[in-house]
Order: structure tokens, then C-alpha cells, then sequence
């Protein structure tokens, strides 16, 4: 049934159409942004630890090469091949990297002295020949520059006869007196410095790229610097096998003595996460919008009942209103006669007392008749409570002298069983409290207490204090409560009636009414009872 809605109806969802529109935008925005920010954190911590852990393999070759100085350095010129491959070796032990491809030394006359691979690979027949036939004239002379110097020198990557690719580094080794006395050379192999810088990131998702300060580009297995390429093997992780702009990525400087090395890392892929967004918006975007449409369209069906609602809650309060006014009515005028009766009750019980059989009689209507002003007492303090006519007004109480009160007026009752109190205190102090309510608490538990207990049995009341509160307790070895009856002991809607040892009728109202009352004045009500072994009731009152 298709439903026409007034034209404000149509203003409100347009304008509710729009603001979450407007929302939802925003929030997909936000998310873009916060997805834009973790990736460029995620792609920037990848560069900055490949960066270093490249620096870290650069350093340990350095290191390397730093002790071969030191000990050509002490021996004074004095050392063979085999002195340097041994230190190596013995060097090795303490750093994580491999061997050196190569190490050679030449000359002042560009002659190989020596020249020795600590790798698995043929070695070039280079002893006795000139450099000269590798580096070329140009070479030759940068080499002339350098055997006058004890710094490093690093080369740039080079292609390998061996078809790999090596890092060159190098000092000028001096005599005593700072005379050039030839020229140490080693090549580290390049592919397992590089590794390092793959160590802590995903290749699936990073693609690293390497230049030198020249701008040459170098991979794990060549050099692109327009040398000669002797490797039959691409490193599959090559950044130009990627189609990515230059502005993905982001860069690192690694400086090498007198080198540079740039570092650069972006995503293999773009993000996907962007499209995923939007459509998904889209789809909470439309279900938003049925979903209000669906609220607009139930609201508008039940404005349109609302004021027969309205009405029918009017009547219902007027009606329990006067419900609860003519339920305070009748109890209040049934008492009266109540009480009229009790006293007519003991006139005839004093003319009749040598007539056993009237005085039972008179003593039964007696009780009840007490039983139905307690019922109307406790009937007539419930209406009150529920239409807000009971005041709490907090005084000072004398909780002795008050429970003795109470004490007095279940006299009768008491002594009709033959049952007696023992009355404990250990409480110094001072309670406060509304006195007709913590009066109607007492009286309600004494009351139940005595009804539920066995002729002349005994009840115990306690008033203790514990820590910063006040403790009355009463405790009957009686009937008892059932497990099941324990459960609603507190429950209106389940009000327990229960006849007492002498058939003493009750409305199960008293515990209702002394809890309501309870928590008027912050306090608690509590009653432990075993079937046939009597109940225990506690209920507690704050102290200042």
C-alpha cells in the first residue's frame, strides 16, 4: 500500500539525504587520508631499514678492508699474499659478510704483485701483468694519484669477467718514510651486500632501486653503466622490469668514503583499497538512505495513532489514579471498624472468661481481626507509597526504645504461643532514620518472625554495628522458607502467602513494603532461611 506523506516529510529526508551525504564523504575522505598516511609511514620505515642494513654491509667491508690497512700498516711493507689471506680469514671469523671477491696488489710500476680470489671461481692469470690493460691510460693516472694516498677510494660497481658485480675498494700503501710503494685493491661481490637491504621488507610489496652519486644504476647482478655485461642472469627485482613513476618513490643517501649510494623503495602496486572505499560508501550511502526513508515512513504511521496513544494514557492515569485513591479509601475506612471490633472483642472476652468455648471463640476473632488491621496497615502504607504520598523524614532515633516499642505492641501474639525475646545489643551510636518507616520494617519482621515460629520457642533480636553501619537482626528456628520461595520473596508481581504455625493468615506484603522502605534510607534487606530450620532476617541502615 503505497503511502502519500506530507510535504514536510519530503523536506526532512532530502535534508537528511544531504547532511549524510555530506558525512559520509567526510569519513571515506578520513579513512582515505589515514590509509594514505600508514602507507607512506609503512613505505618510509621499509626505505629507512633497507637503508640500513645496506649501510651496516657496506660498514663490515669497510671493517674488513680497515684491518688489512692496519696490518699492512704494521708490517712495515713486509707481507706476501698469503699474510693478507690468512688475516682475512682469520678477520672473517667476527663479521657477518662473505669473502671478498678479490684481492690484488700492484706496484708503482702498475704491475699485479699479487692477485687472489676467495671465492669459488677461476682465477685470472694477472701476476706480472699491467693494470694498465684493464683500467686503461686514464686509470693508470687516477692510480698514480691514489698510491700516494692511505685514504680509501671506492669505485663504482663494475660488471665482473666472472659475470657479476663488484664494488672496488682501495688504499695506497706507503713505506716509513711516505714513499708510495704500491696500491691494495679488493672487490667485494655486490649482490650479497645488496640482500641486506631485502632483509626486513616484503618483495611482494616494495621494489628497491640502487644509483651511485654518478647516476649509474646498479642491480644484484649487473651494473648499468654502459660496461660490457657478462652476466647471463637479471635480477628479477630490477626496478625498470616495474612500471612506477619516479614520484612514488622515496630515497635514502648512503655515503661510502667517496661515494654515494642512493637508495630508493616504493610499491610494487598501487593502493586498491581507495576504489574498494568508494564503493563500499556508496552501498552504506543508499542503505542509510533506505534505512531512514524506512524510520521516516513508521514514524509518520505512528504520529498518526499517536494521539489516540496520547488519550488512551490519560484515561489509563486517570484510572489508576483513582484506582490507588479508592484503594486508600477502603483501607482506611475498613480500619476503623476493625479496631471497634477488637475492643468489643475484649469486653465479651472479660464477661465470658469462665466459658472456654465462647473465649476461643472471641480469642480466634481476635487474632483475626489484628491479622486484618496488619493486612490493612501494610495495604494502606503501599497505596501511599505508590501514589508519592509517603514523606521521608530523617531524626535521630533510639533504635532500643523503638524496637521495645515494637516488642509491646506483638505482646498479645506472643504471648498466645508462649514464645519469648531475647534481646542482644552491642550498639553505641546513633541511627537516623524516618521513625514510622524503620518502626513498620521492625514490626513487619517481628510479626513474620512470630507467626512462622513454634510454640515457646525463642526469638533472638541483635543490634550490632558493623563498620559503618547499623545491624538489627532477627532470628526464629521456625518453619522456614522454601529454596523456591526465597527467589520472590521480593517480587510484587509474586506476592508468597504463607500460613503461620497456628494457621495465622498474611498478604505477603510486609517484606515488599520494609525493602521499598530500606531503600528509602539507603539501606538493605537481607533473610537466610532453610525449610523447616527457621530464618534469619538482616536488614541495615547507613551511620553518618
Amino acid at each position: 500500500m503505497s503511502v502519500k506523506f506530507p510535504k514536510r516529510y519530503y523536506l526532512v529526508f532530502t535534508f537528511l539525504a544531504l547532511i549524510t551525504a555530506i558525512a559520509v564523504y567526510w569519513g571515506a575522505s578520513r579513512i582515505i587520508e589515514q590509509e594514505e598516511v600508514a602507507r607512506t609511514l609503512n613505505l618510509e620505515r621499509a626505505n629507512t631499514e633497507a637503508a640500513k642494513e645496506f649501510k651496516e654491509a657496506l660498514k663490515n667491508y669497510a671493517t674488513l678492508i680497515s684491518g688489512v690497512k692496519s696490518y699492512i700498516e704494521i708490517s712495515n711493507g713486509s707481507f706476501t699474499e698469503d699474510d693478507i689471506s690468512s688475516f682475512i680469514e682469520r678477520q672473517l671469523g667476527g663479521l657477518t659478510m662473505e669473502r671478498p671477491f678479490s684481492v690484488s696488489y700492484i706496484d708503482t710500476s702498475h704491475i699485479f704483485i699479487f692477485d687472489f680470489t676467495m671465492q669459488p671461481v677461476p682465477n685470472a692469470q694477472l701476476v706480472g701483468t699491467s693494470i694498465g690493460k684493464i683500467i686503461g691510460k686514464e686509470g693508470m693516472l687516477r692510480m698514480d694519484s691514489l698510491m700516494l694516498k692511505t685514504d680509501f677510494y671506492a669505485s663504482d660497481p663494475t660488471n665482473l669477467l666472472e659475470g657479476r658485480v663488484g664494488l672496488p675498494l682501495g688504499f695506497g700503501v706507503l713505506d716509513s718514510f711516505g714513499n708510495s710503494i704500491g696500491y691494495i685493491t679488493s672487490i667485494a661481490e655486490f649482490a650479497p651486500i645488496l640482500d641486506k637491504a631485502y632483509v626486513h621488507s616484503n618483495k611482494d610489496d616494495f621494489v628497491f632501486k640502487f644509483k651511485s652519486s654518478n647516476g649509474n644504476y646498479f642491480d644484484r647482478s649487473r651494473a648499468h653503466n654502459g660496461q660490457k655485461i657478462y652476466s647471463v642472469n637479471e635480477d628479477p627485482e630490477y626496478f625498470k622490469n616495474f612500471d612506477i613513476d619516479e614520484k612514488e618513490y622515496i630515497s635514502s643517501v648512503v655515503p661510502f668514503y667517496n661515494k654515494e649510494f642512493i637508495l630508493s623503495t616504493a610499491y610494487k602496486k598501487p593502493s586498491q583499497g581507495f576504489l574498494a572505499l568508494g564503493v563500499t560508501s556508496c552501498l552504506w550511502y543508499l542503505a542509510i538512505l533506505g534505512f531512514m526513508f524506512f524510520l521516516i515512513s513508521q514514524y509518520y504511521l505512528y504520529e498518526r495513532k499517536n494521539k489516540i496513544i496520547a488519550s488512551q494514557k490519560v484515561q489509563l492515569s486517570e484510572l489508576v489514579g483513582t484506582k490507588n485513591k479508592f484503594f486508600s479509601i477502603i483501607a482506611h475506612d475498613l480500619r476503623g471498624p476493625l479496631s471497634s471490633v477488637i475492643n468489643f472483642l475484649d469486653v465479651l472476652k472479660g464477661e465470658h472468661k469462665n466459658n472456654n468455648q465462647t473465649t476461643a471463640i472471641i480469642n480466634s476473632l481476635e487474632d483475626s481481626s489484628r491479622n486484618s488491621i496488619t493486612l490493612l496497615d501494610n495495604l494502606l502504607k503501599w497505596s501511599k507509597l505508590q501514589t508519592d504520598q509517603v514523606v521521608f523524614v530523617p531524626v535521630a532515633l533510639d533504635i532500643m526504645s523503638l524496637t521495645k516499642d515494637q516488642i509491646k505492641i506483638q505482646k498479645h501474639a506472643l504471648e498466645a504461643k508462649g514464645l519469648n525475646i531475647r534481646l542482644e545489643s552491642s550498639f553505641k551510636g546513633e541511627v537516623v532514620g524516618d521513625k514510622n518507616m524503620v518502626a513498620t520494617i521492625i514490626r513487619n519482621l517481628l510479626s513474620n518472625a512470630i507467626k512462622f515460629s513454634h510454640d515457646n520457642d525463642i526469638i533472638v533480636i541483635e543490634l550490632t554495628r558493623l563498620e559503618n553501619k547499623f545491624v538489627f537482626s532477627i532470628e526464629d528456628n521456625g518453619i522456614g522458607i522454601p529454596e523456591f520461595d526465597k527467589q520472590r520473596l521480593f517480587d510484587i508481581t509474586q506476592i508468597i502467602s504463607r500460613v503461620g504455625t497456628r494457621n495465622e493468615k498474611g498478604s505477603g506484603l510486609g517484606l515488599v513494603l520494609a525493602s521499598e522502605y530500606l531503600k528509602a534510607h539507603k539501606g538493605e534487606l537481607h533473610v537466610e532461611s532453610e525449610d523447616g530450620k527457621g530464618t534469619l532476617a538482616t536488614f541495615t541502615l547507613p551511620l553518618k
